[in-house]
Parts: C-alpha cells; sequence; structure tokens
C-alpha cells in the first residue's frame, strides 16, 4: 500500500533520473523486456508516487484534495479520469501483483520474468494515468473483477450515501471492491475519496503487522514441530535400549535357571545309587541348596518379566504418544503448507503461464465462487480470513458464534453458505453444536478446525476446494 502525498513532478529533465527507481523506468539493463521504456507511450509515463514519500512531503488531506480534484463527471469515471495520486492505492489494493503481471505480459505479448514486483506495479500505476493499452486493459480487469460492488454502490445518489456505503463495507471487511466503486462513482465528491484513502492507508499498515506476526507464529510452530520430532526419536532410542538391555538380562536369567536345573536333576540322579550314608545325606543337601537357588531364580525372573511388561506398556504408551504427536506435526505441516501456497509473493511463476486466467491450474486453490460461512474464530484475524477467500475465489460470510451476532441469524446464515467452517477453539458450544448438526442434517461441506489460526484456516480452504 502506498501512502498518497502530491504526486509532485519532478522538475528535472526524464533522461537524468536521480535513484533506482528512476533508473529502472528511464534505462532497463541488459535483459529487461523493453516494457518500461517503449516509445509508444506506455513507457513514457511519469513515475506515481514511491511507497513512502520524503518526509517534507504532506498528506492528502481534505482540503487539499478539494482543491486538486476537478468537478466529477455525470456517468462513472474511468481509471484516468480519476486523480493520479489515487492511482496508486487503487492498483495496489484492488489488483494483486500476479494479475498486474498477468495483464502486463497480455499487453506486451512476452514474457516479464526480469521485473520485480515494484517495477510491475509503478509501470501500472504510470501508465493509469491516460489512456492506452495498458490502462485500458486495467479499467476492464477492474470493471469484471468488482462488477458486483459497482452495482450495489451505483444505487447511492449522494455523497453521504456513499460514505454510509463504504463504512458498511470495512465494518464487514470487504474493501477492495467498495474501493474501486467509490473511487469511480460519479457522486463522490473530494472529501469522500480522501476519506476512503485515509481508511484504506491505515488498514494497510494493520495487515502488514498482521502479516509479520503471522509469519513468526508459522516459524515459531515449524520450530515446536521439529522439537518434538527429535523429542520422540530420543525418547524411543531409550525405550528401545532400555528394552534390549532386559532382553539379554532376561536371556542370562535363563540360561542360568537352565542350568541349574540341569545340575539338579544330574544329583537327583546320582544319590539312589550312592554306597554310604554320607554320599546321600551331602548330596540331598546340596539338592536343597540348588532348589533355593532355583526358588530365588525363578523369583527374580519373576521380578524381571514384571518389569519387561512394565516396559512393554510405557512402549506402548510411548508408541501412542508418538502417533499422536506425528499425526499433530503432519496436520501442522499440512496447514503451514497451505498458508504458504496462499500467502502474497508466493504464486509460482510456472503456474502463472500455465493458467494466465488464474483459476485453470490443478494445483491452484479455487472455491469457484462459493460462499463460504466461518462460524466464530478470532475476530482480529477476520480481515485475513476474507483475504485468504478472496484468493481462491471464493466469498467470506462470517458469524461470530454467538459473542455478538444474534444466534437467530446463524441458521439463515448457514442455509445461504455453500460450505461452513468453523473452528472449535474460538466459538460457543451451542453455535459448534447446531453447526454439526445442521451439516450432517442437510449433507453440506463442513470443516471443524481445530485451531482459528491463519494455517488451519488455509488448509481448511484446500480442504473444501478438493
Amino acid at each position: 500500500m502506498c501512502d498518497l502525498h502530491r504526486s509532485a513532478r519532478s522538475d528535472r529533465p526524464p533522461s537524468a533520473p536521480s535513484g533506482p527507481a528512476d533508473s529502472a523506468l528511464a534505462a532497463p539493463p541488459n535483459g529487461t523486456p523493453p516494457i518500461l521504456a517503449r516509445p509508444d507511450g506506455l513507457g513514457s509515463h511519469r513515475r506515481p508516487p514511491l511507497a513512502f514519500g520524503p518526509p517534507d512531503a504532506p498528506l492528502p488531506t481534505l482540503a487539499h484534495a478539494t482543491r486538486a480534484e476537478a468537478t466529477p463527471k455525470k456517468g462513472a469515471l474511468k481509471l484516468w479520469d480519476i486523480p493520479h495520486k489515487y492511482h496508486c492505492p487503487i492498483i495496489g489494493t484492488c489488483l494483486h501483483v500476479e494479475e498486474l503481471r498477468r495483464l502486463l505480459e497480455k499487453v506486451e505479448g512476452q514474457r516479464l520474468d526480469p521485473l520485480g514486483d515494484y517495477q510491475i506495479h509503478v509501470t501500472c500505476v504510470g501508465a493509469a494515468e491516460t489512456k492506452n493499452p495498458l490502462s485500458l486493459a486495467t479499467q476492464r480487469l477492474l470493471e469484471r473483477k468488482f462488477a458486483a460492488s459497482v452495482r450495489r454502490f451505483a444505487r447511492a445518489k449522494t455523497a453521504p450515501e456513499l460514505t454510509r456505503l463504504w463504512h458498511e463495507a470495512v465494518a464487514a471487511g470487504d474493501v477492495p471492491g467498495p474501493f474501486w466503486a467509490l473511487m469511480t462513482h460519479p457522486k463522490a465528491d473530494a472529501p469522500t475519496r480522501a476519506l476512503a484513502y485515509e481508511e484504506v492507508h491505515m488498514l494497510s499498515h494493520q495487515i502488514g503487522a498482521g502479516l509479520h506476526a503471522e509469519a513468526k507464529a508459522l516459524a515459531e510452530a515449524r520450530a515446536r514441530a521439529e522439537r518434538c520430532e527429535r523429542e520422540r526419536q530420543n525418547e524411543a532410542r531409550r525405550y528401545e535400549q532400555r528394552l534390549a538391555e532386559r532382553d539379554r538380562q532376561l536371556a542370562a536369567l535363563r540360561e542360568t535357571l537352565a542350568r541349574q536345573e540341569g545340575e539338579a536333576r544330574r544329583l537327583k540322579a546320582a544319590v539312589p545309587v550312592a554306597p554310604s550314608e554320607a554320599q546321600p545325606l551331602g548330596g540331598e543337601r546340596r539338592i536343597a541348596a540348588l532348589e533355593a537357588e532355583l526358588v530365588a531364580a525363578r523369583r527374580r525372573h519373576e521380578e524381571d518379566a514384571q518389569e519387561a511388561r512394565r516396559l512393554r506398556r510405557g512402549q506402548r504408551a510411548a508408541d501412542e504418544e508418538v502417533a499422536r504427536l506425528t499425526a499433530a506435526l503432519a496436520e501442522q505441516q499440512a496447514a503451514v503448507a497451505a498458508l504458504e501456497r496462499l500467502l502474497p509473493g508466493d504464486a509460482d511463476d510456472e503456474c502463472a503461464d500455465r493458467c494466465p486466467a488464474g483459476r485453470d491450474c490443478r494445483d491452484c486453490v479455487d472455491l469457484r465462487g462459493r460462499r463460504i460461512l466461518c462460524i466464530g474464530g478470532r475476530g482480529t484475524l477476520a480481515d485475513h480470513y476474507r483475504d485468504l477467500v478472496a484468493r481462491c475465489n471464493g466469498e467470506l460470510v462470517r458469524h461470530d458464534g454467538g459473542l455478538e451476532d444474534s444466534h437467530h441469524r446463524l441458521e439463515a446464515m448457514m442455509a445461504a453458505a455453500d460450505a461452513i467452517v468453523c473452528p472449535a477453539d474460538f466459538v460457543s458450544h451451542n453455535a459448534y453444536q447446531r453447526a454439526k448438526r445442521f451439516c450432517k442434517r442437510y449433507a453440506k461441506p463442513c470443516i471443524l478446525m481445530r485451531s482459528s489460526g491463519i494455517a488451519s484456516f488455509a488448509r481448511a480452504l484446500e480442504q473444501l476446494a478438493a
């Protein structure tokens, strides 16, 4: 998200770039496609504002916006009719970088792999100032992508009505479509557009902080999973060593017992044939001693057998714990992998080449426009839930599980949804049980998540799209 400072045009000639961004636009390096320096007008656009302007560049206030904008048209505004200072937030908020890259490659007719995301963004923002092939293609994409939002905002006839619709959309977590619909609405005056920009600007900071926290949580979860796996392997080795040692001791005791029993049988067989009284008496004492040793050996053998049984029970318990940890680790890794596939900037270039429409690849998560109802979950992550569903070509509606939303609305929302996800850790018991019964009764797809984290939610979306 870029700050909307004044679109200050540089006084220096275009042939004298002053920084890396200007150099990339004016003189592309060897191997860089000529999209940024074409003579047909596409590469000659002025550079839009950087992500954050110089400290002395003032933010656009309501007064500045009123002086800067012209009288709105009677019909819906086109992208090039909107003041240029709004092009950066419109393109950055309403279109993903992957969409811009595919659009630019389609207009240019060639691959643009050497260009970074920032150069793609800068080129599209610069082209938006005038009517040209790239701005026309961008206009068509925005109209097609947010047609529903434009129709909803078209019912507003005054600026206060637009402001009310905008606030309702922001409260529901729906920002890109309403932002485009408001900016192109013929009744949107300068203060209304400036107000929408201010809220989008602050929302970008909150989303960036949230993604950073989620990435940190993923790294910590991966470290915990690896630590659990190491501990499991170490514990399994210790149990195997103890069992092997007990088996060796039992084998030695069995050999001793067998040897003593053989000696006792030999002595008993020798007693009847002894010629003198001394020999039988001595043999009986020896037999009694051996029998006492045999009893002691059997007692030790029984104690060792009990100890072996106890160790085997511990081994079984350890195996069950290992299986549980392995299943939890696999589930966590699957959730992390699902979230990494849906995070911004992780799109595969080969996938983008195979499915230029963005939804034809078998590896892409595509909800096919279905409406997903989220019952419960963390309210602070609602915007992230909605963004992930939008990335998967779906629509998200949310019921907080009875914390503030009425339970009476839950049945109607479940009936209107195509699929339901319900985190078990942030939802009321009543809402959770009602969701289970409803989905079982009407055979509606339902994912009951253990955790309300972003990774678990991304994994649930993959399961619904499968």
